[in-house]
């Protein structure tokens, strides 16, 4: 099928220029697979929504590289131009008829469920379901993921911070699927509600 080689082609470019961020796509797309299987999705939704979580950092083809790969903290413009990189994986698959679909969910994958994420201040169900799963599995790997700019955090802390977040930065349904998967492998008790006070 011509889908999967536009696709791996588009990795595989994204991954000459940062490695890092072509290994976190991939796992990405594997923690959003996982989420689709514990909600039980159809298969045609699941593919669609791990499809789309490999590709939600493809606008990254369009950061510079200094600002993509610098080690350290970015500044508050560096931030500006980094978080373009939604909009930009928009503008980038828009392009391509076979991946088109996939192009307003990559968009809305740094909306926040409180509405103050970017590009377009998106609240709650006002975002695609699918980038409301893709934020998810993004946001767990990243952060237990060595980063330029910051270290990697062990589970249990990236776990207690999408608590945290539970329906302010992330849908609380999908988070609470995330933290039944570990609850479930582990055969422990599901972490305690964080306080929103």
């Amino acid at each position: 099928a011509k889908e999967p080689r536009v696709f791996e082609a588009d990795i595989a470019m994204l991954g000459e220029r940062d490695a890092a961020t072509c290994c976190h796509s991939r796992a990405t797309g594997e923690w959003a697979r996982r989420l689709c299987a514990a909600m039980a999705m159809a298969p045609e939704s699941a593919a669609l929504i791990k499809l789309c979580a490999v590709l939600h950092d493809i606008g990254k083809v369009s950061t510079p590289e200094a600002i993509l790969l610098k080690r350290g903290p970015l500044t508050d413009a560096e931030w500006v131009v980094m978080r373009d990189h939604s909009a930009a994986g928009q503008r980038v698959l828009d392009q391509i008829p076979t991946l088109s679909r996939c192009a307003l969910i990559v968009r809305a994958h740094h909306e926040r469920w409180d509405g103050a994420g970017y590009p377009d201040g998106l609240a709650g169900e006002n975002i695609p379901f699918e980038a409301r799963v893709v934020a998810v599995a993004d946001a767990f790997h990243a952060m237990i993921s060595e980063r330029p700019y910051r270290k990697a955090i062990p589970p249990r802390q990236a776990l207690e911070i999408l608590e945290t977040g539970r329906g302010t930065q992330w849908d609380p349904a999908v988070v609470d699927v995330m933290l039944g998967l570990f609850a479930r492998s582990r055969g422990a008790r599901p972490l305690a509600r964080a306080s929103t006070a």
